[in-house]
C-alpha cells in the first residue's frame, strides 16, 4: 500500500466529487494502521460520520450542529433519561462538559457498554445516539477552529494499544494537508483536560488505544503555537501529578504523551487557497480507500 484516497462528494449527488490522495509514510506505525482500515472495509463497516467536515463549508455551521446535537439529546432521553438539557451557546464549554460527562459514565471506556444493564433493550439507535453525541460535543468545541476532515468507524473494535516505539512517533505540531491518527478511547486525554477546565470527567484516558480512525488538518501550527501548547501540557502533568497517579500513571509515563501520529501527506498540484476553495464545494465522505 503506497496511497490513502478520500472521496468527497454531494450528499445527494455522489457522481459530483473530489479526491483528496496522501502519500503514506514510511514509519513503524503505518502499516499497523493499515491493517485496522482493511478490517473495517473487510467487515464492510461504514464510514460512521459522513458529515465530518469541520469549517470547510457552510454545511457544518453552528446551527447545525446545535439542531443535531440537541436532537441526538431529546432522542436518547425518549428512550432512557440521561440528559435533560438543550444548548443554546454552543461555546458553553461548561455544559459541553457536563455532556460529555454524562457520556462517560454511561458508555464506559471503550466496549464497557456491552456489559452495561443500561443497554439492555435498547434499539440499535440508542448507543449510536450516544456516541453522536459525543462527536457533536466535540463538533461544538471545533467550531470556528482549525478546518479539518475526521474519518471514523465506530464498528471497528478498539482492540491495538500504542507501544513505545509509537509513542516516538507522536508530534503535537500540525501540519497542513497531513493525515494522523485519531484518538480512540473514551474520556478524557492530557491534551483536552489542558483546554477545558473539565469538572465533570470521569477520570484521565491518555492515548492508549488506535484504530482505523485519522483525521486530515488544514491548516499549519507554527512553532510558538506548539511551544505554548506543550508547555500548558507540561504544567497540567507536573500540577496533577498526584491525581494522574491515583489514575495509574506516573508523570514520565510514555501513555501520557501527547499529540498524534502522522501517517500520510497530501499529494496536490492546488496552492493551499485553490485546494480549499474545491473542498467547500462538497458536504460529504463518500469513500476512503487504500491502494
Amino acid at each position: 500500500m503506497e496511497y490513502a484516497t478520500l472521496r468527497l462528494s454531494k450528499k445527494d449527488d455522489h457522481g459530483n466529487y473530489f479526491d483528496l490522495k496522501f502519500k503514506l509514510l514510511k514509519n513503524k506505525f503505518v502499516p499497523k494502521w493499515v491493517d485496522r482500515v482493511l478490517e473495517a472495509q473487510q467487515n464492510q463497516y461504514p464510514i460512521s460520520e459522513p458529515w465530518a467536515m469541520y469549517n470547510l463549508n457552510s454545511d457544518m455551521n453552528d446551527e447545525f450542529i446545535k439542531e443535531n446535537i440537541n436532537r441526538l439529546m431529546s432522542e436518547v432521553d425518549q428512550e432512557h433519561k440521561l440528559f435533560g438539557i438543550q444548548i443554546e451557546d454552543i461555546k458553553n464549554q461548561y455544559l459541553l462538559n457536563k455532556i460529555h460527562a454524562i457520556f462517560e459514565e454511561t458508555h464506559g471506556a471503550l466496549d464497557e457498554w456491552k456489559t452495561n444493564p443500561l443497554f439492555k433493550n435498547k434499539s440499535e439507535m440508542f448507543r449510536k445516539n450516544l456516541s453522536e453525541i459525543n462527536q457533536f460535543v466535540h463538533a461544538c468545541e471545533s467550531a470556528g477552529g482549525t478546518p479539518k476532515i475526521r474519518i471514523v468507524w465506530f464498528d471497528l473494535p478498539k482492540t491495538k494499544l500504542f507501544n513505545d516505539e509509537d509513542y516516538e512517533l507522536f508530534t503535537n505540531k500540525k501540519t497542513f494537508g497531513s493525515l494522523y491518527h485519531l484518538y480512540s478511547d473514551v474520556g478524557k486525554n492530557i491534551e483536552s483536560l489542558t483546554q477545558d477546565n473539565d469538572d465533570h470527567h470521569h477520570g484521565v484516558v491518555p492515548n492508549l488505544h488506535y484504530s482505523a480512525d485519522c483525521v486530515c488538518y488544514f491548516r499549519d501550527d507554527s512553532e510558538g503555537e506548539v511551544m505554548q501548547m506543550e508547555r500548558e501540557q507540561k504544567k497540567y502533568i507536573e500540577r496533577n501529578g498526584n491525581y494522574l497517579k491515583e489514575n495509574g500513571y506516573a508523570v514520565n509515563d510514555k501513555r501520557l504523551t501527547t499529540g498524534r501520529v502522522e501517517i500520510a501527506r497530501l499529494e496536490t498540484d492546488l496552492t493551499k487557497e485553490e485546494l480549499l476553495n474545491r473542498i467547500k464545494n462538497f458536504n460529504h465522505l463518500q469513500s476512503f480507500f487504500l491502494s
